[in-house]
């Protein structure tokens, strides 16, 4: 494992601490970017030179309909974890996945695919069990894909381009998805809080209007 598989897992794993530990959402857009652009480089070998532009290209994209959707935001998020608390879980999992080399497990990428990817998905768990917030959730379940993405590298060894294609186009479909349902939530309530009981309030609403006539 070289350096520079290192540093682009190292800069990975920062890139999912920030996207989902971030308080301003224009940041967690930012550092989904980061993780995803940078994600197609931790693998050894390389994927094929249009296969890896792909894989970034659609890294940035989704990371773009995510960062839409922050512009229209005004209040700051609100992290189940802090950023403190994402950073330290990301390195968590980045260490674990470094430690499982000791393991000799079956593995046909690098090491720093492993890392990368347990602490993706290590730092996304926390907001897609207890988040109350529509960007957030999106944001999570983009991370928790590109971590699973770089622990199945690392188990199965550097994606086919074909593979690699289709991915990319499904993880730019979940992102479209998610800033879409994120800006309609805004053009909605001006938020993106997930109301805690709705249909309790519809009906708490309804049996006020029938004692009132």
């Amino acid at each position: 494992m070289t350096p520079l598989l290192i540093a682009a897992g190292v800069l990975a794993a920062i890139g999912a601490a920030v996207a989902t530990g971030a308080r301003d959402a224009r940041i967690a857009a930012l550092g989904l970017a980061g993780m995803l652009a940078i994600t197609p480089f931790v693998a050894d070998p390389l994927p094929q030179p249009l296969s890896l532009a792909f894989g970034a290209a659609a890294g940035i994209l989704a990371a773009f309909f995510m960062f839409s959707a922050a512009r229209r935001l005004a209040e700051p998020l609100g992290p189940p974890l802090g950023p403190l608390a994402a950073i330290a879980t990301a390195a968590a999992g980045f260490a674990v996945g470094l430690g499982a080399t000791a393991l000799s497990l079956p593995r046909g990428g690098p090491e720093a695919a492993l890392a990368a990817g347990l602490a993706a998905v290590a730092v996304a768990v926390g907001p897609i069990a207890v988040t109350r917030d529509v960007f957030r959730l999106g944001t999570a379940l983009i991370v928790l894909v590109g971590g699973a993405s770089l622990v199945a590298e690392a188990l199965a060894g550097t994606p086919d381009p074909l593979t690699g294609i289709a991915a990319g186009v499904a993880l730019v479909v979940l992102a479209a998805a998610a800033g879409a349902l994120a800006a309609g939530s805004v053009t909605a309530t001006g938020g993106t809080a997930i109301p805690d009981d709705p249909l309790a309030g519809r009906a708490t609403g309804s049996r006020s209007g029938a004692e009132l006539r």
